[in-house]
């Protein structure tokens, strides 16, 4: 019985506290299944005589479990705590049995298992490894493999609501009936507890973290429930209708884009045709499967108005839509026609990669660009910043009487008076003009005797200059041609045609 299987824990106080076992079925459970163990802080039992039995439900992977469990009073070895209990529980995969059987098999197995580890109320091992399992199954436990049937809820997602149910008797009609109702609004909750005593339910009201309802409101809530249900119903169908529409949009858009490539790739050479042919095939095959799938949301929406469980319309619903994508995958229409033309990618202008030479060149040619533009920027500032030195070191004569190396041309006493009247006449092209204080002929940094060498270039004159006048240096150094002009004209008898 692969469906089934059974636990056995208790409470053993110290070292180990409460441990449970698998006793029957799979053993890897004992790591993925959450505890059995008690909420004590909420509910818990108070007395040898009480009991609590309880349904709980699970999702591991892609199994769905119920748990049927019944909890007793039994002390622990070592200690004299409250609260302390032995337990059973029966746990199905996907499937349940009928509640009899589970009820009738529940009880022997955990008084077999109370009988063999417990006496006197106290547990007499220490760990549920340790547990007496003898004679534990009789033959009516495996009639449970033949009478179960299928479970399925609209919401398997846990909750992490629980509620407690009371009740003035726990016989096993009752129980049984119990287990029939309560198991309508497993959906809603994790866990349904169920009790008899009056001293627990006052337990559980004034710690107020479990929900507490009698017995008689069972049937109201099954009914708040069923009107849920009935709300998701419409809503499942409301929902079943949009898909339906958007499938159909789906689906004629498909065949409408598949048409338009296929009119267009027509135009193309020969080689295509083969393409073409798939590609129209497909489109019948497409057009078929997602008119074959539409009509299915018909039979859904009819099977929910004929009262069928939403649970079962879900699972046929989820086996035709898993059909209908694995034969949408088979198709691989998309696939099929990318080498054919698509109307939404193409232009009347198409766009052309640049070749990398093309890239290169530019971006040589940006950067040439870029360096000149550099150049004269610097250029430019160094003009600025000398002619701001200029104008603050000669202009300001009345601040700063200081003497400035001749910026001029020297001038010889024997012609000064020519020159003097030639200046009306010239106009220097320096930039800022020298001052009258630059004229000065008496300038000690310049070597004269160089001035009567015959041999003497005007330009090494210059150069000369500016080498010993940082200075003047500095402002003209870019007007070289327009300084030896002006030196010329200022001592125009102390150059021959060979100095020029």
């Amino acid at each position: 019985m692969k469906n089934i299987n059974v636990f056995g824990y208790a409470t053993f106080g110290t070292p180990n506290g409460f441990t449970q076992s698998c006793i029957y079925g799979n053993k890897n459970l004992e790591k993925a299944l959450k505890t059995f163990d008690l909420k004590t802080d909420a509910i818990q039992l108070l007395s040898a005589n009480d009991r609590i039995y309880s349904i709980r439900k699970e999702g591991i992977a892609d199994k769905f479990l119920i748990s049927y469990s019944v909890y007793t009073y039994a002390k622990e070895k070592n200690s004299n705590r409250t609260g302390t209990f032995i337990g059973t529980s029966l746990i199905f995969s996907d499937e349940i049995a009928d509640e009899n059987l589970i009820l009738n098999s529940l009880h022997q197995i955990h008084q077999k298992l109370k009988n063999n580890n417990v006496s006197n109320n106290i547990l007499n091992i220490n760990h549920s490894k340790e547990f007496n399992l003898t004679n534990i199954f009789d033959q009516d436990f495996e009639k449970i493999k033949y009478n179960s049937r299928k479970i399925g809820f609209i919401d398997w997602q846990s909750s992490d609501k629980n509620v407690v149910i009371f009740t003035n008797k726990l016989d096993n009609n009752s129980i049984q009936n119990l287990f029939k109702k309560a198991l309508e609004i497993l959906p809603k909750y994790d866990t349904l507890f169920f009790i008899d005593s009056k001293e627990i339910a006052e337990f559980v009201s004034q710690k107020r973290l479990f929900r507490l309802i009698d017995v008689n409101i069972l049937e109201e809530e099954i009914q708040n429930f069923q009107t849920e249900i009935k709300q998701q119903v419409l809503n499942t169908i409301s929902t079943f209708e949009n898909q339906k529409e958007k499938l159909e949009i789906e689906r004629k858009k498909i065949v409408d884009d598949l048409k338009t490539q296929i009119e267009s790739n027509e135009k193309k050479q020969s080689e295509n045709a083969k393409k073409i042919d798939e590609s129209k095939n497909n489109v019948n095959k497409i057009s078929n499967l997602y008119f074959n799938f539409s009509k299915k949301y018909d039979e859904f929406i009819q099977q929910l108005k004929s009262d069928k469980k939403p649970d079962e319309v879900l699972r046929f619903y989820n086996d035709c839509k898993k059909n209908f994508e694995e034969e949408k995958r088979k198709l691989d229409y998309r696939t099929q026609i990318s080498s054919l033309t698509n109307n939404r990618n193409t232009s009347s202008f198409p766009l052309q990669r640049p070749s990398l030479s093309e890239f290169s060149h530019h971006t040589e040619e940006k950067q040439s660009k870029n360096a000149v533009f550099l150049i004269i920027s610097f250029v430019l500032n160094l003009l600025l910043i000398g002619a701001l030195i200029f104008f603050t070191m000669f202009y300001d004569k009345e601040k700063k009487q200081e003497v400035i190396p001749d910026v001029s041309p020297v001038s010889q006493e024997t012609v000064k008076n020519e020159t003097s009247e030639k200046d009306s006449l010239w106009k220097s092209k320096l930039n800022p003009l020298p001052n009258k204080m630059a004229l000065n002929a008496e300038n000690k940094n310049l070597d004269l005797n160089k001035l009567t060498d015959s041999t003497t270039h005007v330009d090494e004159i210059v150069d000369l200059i500016f080498e010993k006048n940082k200075i003047i240096k500095d402002v003209y150094q870019f007007q070289k041609n327009d300084y030896a002009d002006d030196l010329i004209k200022e001592n125009i008898d102390a150059f021959d045609s060979k100095k020029v």
